[in-house]
Formats: C-alpha cells, structure tokens, sequence
C-alpha cells in the first residue's frame, strides 16, 4: 500500500498521564497516541491509516526514596461535598496519578488515494490539542514526507516505540512479559542475525477488553454507548533508528479483533 506521511516533529507534552493501568506506571502511552492520531483525523478530515511513535525525551514525575513516588495533586474547590476525604471533612480526598513530560515525534500515514490534511488545520489543531491528557505546550511545524526514505532521513536523534509481542508468545504471556522485563543480561539467540537486542523493555497498555456489555448510561461523554473494560497489556521497546536498520517503519494501528475487544498492534512487526 502506498502511503503519505505527516511528520509532526518534537512535541513536547507537558503533564501527560503516566498511569497506563491501575498497577503500571510507564512514560510509553501508546493508545493515546494512535487515539490523539484518530482525533486529529476528526478534526481535519482526514484520518491516518497508522502512527508511529518517535521518543526524544521522557520525565517521570516524582521523587525516589528507595523506591519511585509519583507526585499527586489535589483539587483546589470540591463539585458537591462527596469529594471530600472520608476520614477528614475538611480535606479533599486524594486520587492516585502518575504524570510525566514527554517530547516525541509522531508519524501518521495517510493513504496516497485519500492524500494529507492541510498543514493549515494541522496547526490550529495542535494549538489546544491534548496527548494522554498533557498539554502539548510546543512543537516544530508539521511536515509532509513523500515515502520511507525521507522519513529516515529525518527522524534522528531518539528511539522507535516497536511492539515486541513476539517475546510473549512461547509459553504463558505474563511469565514472557515478567522473564523480558526482569534479565538482568539481555537474551540473544546467536542463530537469528539482525536480531533485536532485548533491552528499554516497558510494559504498556495496548488494548482494552470489555468486561460488560455496551449499554447507555448516565455522563458518559457525547451519550456513546458505555462498558467497562479491563487493560490488556502488552510489551514495547525503544529501539534506535541504528538498530531497527531495513525494517518497515514501526507503524501503530488501531483494530477491533472481536465486538469487545480493542487492541494496538503493529501486525507487521517481525524483529
């Protein structure tokens, strides 16, 4: 298939949700990314078929005292009294965050037959734009890229976010993700050449999984029918433009694989 590209250089995210999943904290929010790309699409027009990932730069927000602390905020007025801590009627009860700076470029491929937005509306769109919740206080203009070799060419000087699903596969997939993530000394199979390092492994979520069914319920956002869901984790790699070498471009796409299940993968990706 042939694509377009639209390079949406360093942006930087200021105060960005940390928190993938109730128990995992990361700087990687891969779903945010592909759901900012279908926004900005809403907005513009035209709806990129794929996004990749490019991080510069990543801050954790917290202190460490022999173990990491994500900083927390509390709200300065309460909504309507129930917001108050339990234990203390004159404070504001707490809700856990994690929160973090990020600086990426993102890459969306638009299909040649539906061609790019303008770069016009791209730029009023990033003016009051949101990724994972942070604010993006600045960027570089947004660029058009005619194929593959002109993107090489141009993103430098950070990592590709690549799925690594195929380090989960042998076996029961959280004991994959757990042995991944914890080698001290990462795993190499000297009969594969061109293989990926297994290192800057992080779990993240990629995916979501109902666990009710869709109905219509009360202050849910634009009425959409409503379910709660499950996170389904998966693993990613940072991976230097060096070391992804001749591979196809690290691309994100957004897919329902049954009615209930919503997943980002890279179906292409073979490491």
């Amino acid at each position: 298939m042939n694509d377009e590209y639209l390079l949406l250089p360093r942006l930087e995210i200021q105060n960005a949700n940390a928190q993938s999943a109730w128990w995992l904290i990361n700087a990687a929010p891969v779903v945010a990314a592909n759901l900012f790309a279908h926004n900005l699409g809403r907005h513009c027009r035209r709806f990129p078929r794929a996004v990749g990932i490019f991080h510069h730069h990543g801050q954790l927000l917290g202190e460490r005292f022999y173990k990491f602390h994500p900083q927390q905020r509390r709200g300065a007025v309460f909504i309507d009294g129930a917001d108050y801590a339990s234990t203390n009627k004159h404070a504001l009860s707490l809700q856990p965050t994690a929160s973090c700076h990020l600086t990426w470029s993102l890459l969306l491929a638009f299909s040649a037959d539906d061609g790019l937005p303008s770069l016009s509306k791209i730029h009023d769109f990033l003016h009051g734009a949101r990724l994972a919740g942070g604010q993006i206080i600045r960027h570089e203009p947004a660029e058009a890229l005619n194929d593959v070799d002109a993107v090489k060419r141009r993103l430098r000087g950070g990592f590709w976010l690549v799925e690594r699903r195929d380090l989960l596969e042998n076996g029961d997939p959280l004991d994959g993700l757990i042995a991944a993530c914890g080698r001290s000394k990462p795993k190499t199979d000297e009969t594969k050449p061109n293989q990926l390092p297994e290192s800057w492994l992080v779990p993240t979520t990629l995916g979501y999984a109902a666990i009710t069914d869709f109905a219509q319920r009360g202050g849910v956002r634009e009425a959409y029918p409503h379910a709660y869901a499950e996170p389904l984790v998966g693993l990613a790699q940072y991976v230097s433009p060096r070391h992804w070498g001749e591979r196809p471009l690290p691309l994100w796409r957004g897919h329902w694989p049954q009615d209930d299940v919503f997943l980002v993968t890279q179906q292409e990706l073979n490491p």
